[in-house]
């Protein structure tokens, strides 16, 4: 057993409770990893104000990355000391998705909110020994976690892991959205709608494929970030109709539009914003305790100027894929990840780092484990 400190959600907006945690030891096909760093994502907010379908207490943090203290005995792609991303579908290497080279659409998704084993079983409790919830099979933050070697992704050693851990989600699953969900085209026109971590790195996206119109929209006063990071035009969306703006921009619409967001109202506008033959892409996640998850469109219009719709997860490819290329780009000079992080906060700071996130105060936020 490895007793650490840890942020845990006892229930709904109650805010998170820095406790110590006791983790099993690492099963035969799993690993003990010591976090250096994780960011800080709205994914983890919904669980917090209840917006999905999570059990409590429960522990979240989904972007980690640390090095790896123990492993058990079956192991074979990661060693103690070896640096880690983190990944939150463990991909099981056998299900039709995985067989098929999805594997970030493993049937394990299936288990995400509770984060249990294969076998129903658990990794942690509390002091007082209740079970606590491992979302999305990782629980970063925390000092420490156990996971399936399943989740492991080997790094350099000389990477600096405080800079890199957003790249075990937001880079790919914004970037992912241009180039392997959209197939976006060179000399493109696009829309993106939400500028956190992932809405910066859809612009990332575009630039790589070198997208001559980017607006970005964003009801925060991002603008000056959206520039640096390559928008050519900007849509205050608390002041201005987004659609509009596109029409008045482009006179046609754009050719790809990305939600960035997860609200019905705003994919709805994806598609609304986009020109004939257009694709429209859904990257955010509505929440799930949401009443209404539906989107109202136009049929007609989508049939006759052939727009089409897309969601995507995890940017459409697996992390194992996409980390290491990634990390290539970024050695390389080709893709930002330091710039991301905004912000450091240590771990009993946690709800501060949530609060400014809700204000936009951030591209991303991360928390660090001293």
């Amino acid at each position: 057993m490895t007793i650490a400190k840890g942020a845990v959600l006892t229930g709904i907006n109650k805010g998170f409770e820095v406790q110590e945690l006791e983790w099993e030891e690492p099963r035969d096909d799993e690993v003990g990893i010591r976090v250096v760093a994780c960011g800080v994502c709205h994914t983890d907010w919904h669980c917090a104000a209840g917006h999905s379908q999570v059990n409590y207490p429960c522990i979240t943090g989904h972007e980690g990355a640390g090095i790896v203290e123990k492993v058990g005995k079956n192991v074979k792609r990661v060693k103690a000391g070896d640096k880690v991303v983190m990944s939150w579908i463990p991909s099981c290497g056998h299900c039709p998705s995985c067989v098929s080279g999805n594997g970030h659409l493993c049937d394990r998704g299936a288990n995400l909110l509770t984060g249990m084993r294969d076998d129903g079983t658990y990794r942690i409790k509390d002091r007082k020994g209740n079970k606590v919830d491992q979302v999305l099979f990782l629980g970063a933050f925390s000092e420490y976690v156990v996971i399936s070697e399943d989740g492991c992704i080997p790094v350099d050693k000389d990477l600096d892991l405080m800079k890199i851990p957003v790249v075990g989600c937001r880079v790919p699953t914004g970037w992912g959205s241009v180039v392997n969900v959209a197939k976006a085209t060179q000399g493109c026109t696009a829309l993106v709608i939400g500028l956190g971590g992932v809405g910066f790195n859809v612009i990332q996206g575009l630039k790589c494929v070198g997208a001559t119109i980017i607006i970005a929209a964003d009801i925060h006063d991002k603008k000056r970030w959206a520039v640096e990071w390559g928008a050519t035009h900007y849509i205050d969306s608390s002041k201005q109709d987004i659609v509009a703006e596109v029409m008045n921009i482009t006179g046609i619409g754009v050719d790809y539009a990305f939600d960035a967001i997860g609200k019905v109202e705003l994919q709805a506008q994806t598609v609304q914003a986009l020109c004939k033959n257009g694709t429209a892409v859904w990257v955010g996640v509505t929440p799930l305790t949401a009443s209404e998850r539906s989107v109202t469109l136009d049929s007609k219009v989508l049939t006759l100027w052939q727009k089409k719709v897309s969601g995507s997860l995890y940017g459409g490819a697996s992390p194992f894929v996409m980390v290491p290329q990634l990390i290539k780009m970024y050695r390389a000079g080709k893709i930002k990840f330091d710039q991301l992080i905004t912000k450091y906060y240590e771990l009993d700071q946690i709800n501060e780092a949530f609060v400014d996130m809700l204000a936009g105060k951030n591209i991303c936020g991360c928390v660090r484990m001293d």
